[in-house]
């Protein structure tokens, strides 16, 4: 109701009675569809019916008015009622209600229940972390990028950084040859012997606990050091060989020459040629067929490989040499001995020397030419037997040898041998004259 409608003014429809000024008064039954009332609710924004709640809805029938006792009928007041629960009227505003008592309490719907098997949902306040993107940095240093086969490159691996303890980036070398290794972290250098010569890349991948990888690369050229021709790769016993070495490279301080055989020696860390000779193993026996000669250079990182350089076949000697003593022409004559000359020959590997042995006999006396080129006297057999040979080096299947002071008188004797290159030893081969004239 307007509130700017005051009593007595008010005028309310109670059991068909008017209320005014606190009486009662008869009215007709139609007073409230008077046309003005719908004008006048239209100006106020009324309702055209009464809105008392404790008045019931209206209805579409007219009621039929029953007169009542006015002293019965209560005042009218001001203070609002409990509105009593009707049924909701279309239009009406929506309005909390009751629950109906009727209504078991098992019909109502209950509040979703949680599923123990779902996981809880996460607290929206915590945010959730950022996955792990970032990939660690690091480096590695070698201390040459070129080295000879069988030498060792040594490396090391620079600081390494991430957004988590870089105690658990994992840290791999691959070498290039097949191999790897894994670091640990403050790992000393970690050193790497290649033995083929080729260009080799290094990797170096660091990858965090998130999987984050990152890797690094360097080369490495491994070469084999000097080139090498020998004179011939076939060879009889003793025949001169030479070997002419080139490509030293800068830096090589010396090398180790193996010659196959079981000798070896040093020669010099640079470009040159040097001969030698196939015979005997140094721990015995003549040697047959093929040997493998090798070298070893050294530089400031070290020994490189006993690096292999060819393999020389020496062959088998199967012949024995001979020898022979000419007899002057005037045996008799002194003169005529004083050069005492001879041949030697042989089909295989040659021979190097002719061992000469020259006696006089004058009377009861027995004198040997010493290799210092004197005559001396022997007393005994074993003195005799003991008189060294005179060594000869043939040239050109020839040999010789100029006797000193050579008396008159009594008989020389000549006696020759010799020994090849295979150990094949010749006959002896003997010569004496008389010698009656200077």
């Amino acid at each position: 109701m307007n509130a700017r409608l005051k009593r007595p003014l008010l005028a309310v429809v109670v059991s068909g009675a008017l209320l005014a000024g606190g009486l009662a008064v008869g009215t007709p039954a139609f007073a409230d569809e008077r046309d003005s009332a719908t004008d006048v609710a239209s100006i106020l924004a009324d309702d055209p019916t009464p809105s008392d709640p404790t008045s019931p809805p209206p209805t579409t029938e007219t009621p039929t008015p029953e007169p009542s006792d006015p002293a019965s009928s209560p005042e009218p007041s001001d203070e609002p009622t409990s509105p009593v629960p009707s049924e909701p009227v279309p239009g009406d505003p929506p309005t909390s209600q009751t629950p109906d008592p009727s209504t078991s309490p098992s019909e109502t719907t209950p509040p979703p229940s949680e599923d123990p098997s779902t996981p809880p949902s996460e607290d929206p306040t915590t945010p959730t972390p950022a996955p792990d993107t970032q990939k660690p940095t690091g480096s590695f240093t070698l201390n040459t990028s070129a080295i000879w086969m069988g030498q060792r490159v040594a490396l090391a691996q620079g600081t390494i950084k991430d957004d988590n303890p870089v105690a658990d980036v994992k840290r791999v070398v691959s070498w290039g040859d097949g191999t790897s290794s894994t670091l640990k972290p403050g790992q000393a250098p970690i050193n790497k012997q290649y033995t083929v010569a080729k260009t080799y890349t290094i990797k170096f991948t660091i990858t965090d606990k998130a999987g984050n990888a990152n890797s690094y690369s360097k080369t490495l050229k491994v070469t084999k050091p000097g080139s090498w021709k020998p004179s011939a790769y076939s060879v009889w016993p003793g025949q001169k060989i030479t070997w002419k070495l080139t490509g030293v490279p800068a830096g090589t301080t010396k090398i180790w020459f193996d010659w196959g055989d079981g000798y070896k020696n040093w020669i010099a860390g640079k470009n040159q040629s040097f001969s030698g000779i196939y015979y005997h193993r140094l721990n015995g026996g003549l040697i047959k067929g093929k040997v493998t000669v090798r070298a070893t250079f050294y530089n400031k990182y070290g020994a490189s490989s006993a690096l292999y350089v060819t393999q020389i076949n020496v062959k088998t000697d199967s012949w024995k040499p001979t020898v022979k003593v000419t007899k002057p022409a005037k045996s008799t004559s002194a003169k005529a001995w004083r050069t005492v000359k001879g041949t030697v020959s042989d089909k295989g590997s040659g021979t190097p020397y002719v061992y000469v042995w020259v006696s006089r006999i004058v009377g009861s006396k027995v004198y040997c030419y010493t290799p210092q080129k004197k005559w001396k006297r022997v007393y005994t057999q074993d003195e005799y037997n003991n008189c060294a040979g005179l060594t000869i080096k043939p040239s050109k299947g020839k040999w010789s040898v100029k006797l000193s002071s050579l008396p008159k008188g009594g008989t020389i004797y000549v006696d020759a041998i010799t020994w090849d290159w295979a150990d094949h030893q010749s006959k002896w081969s003997s010569v004496k004259g008389k010698i009656s004239k200077a």
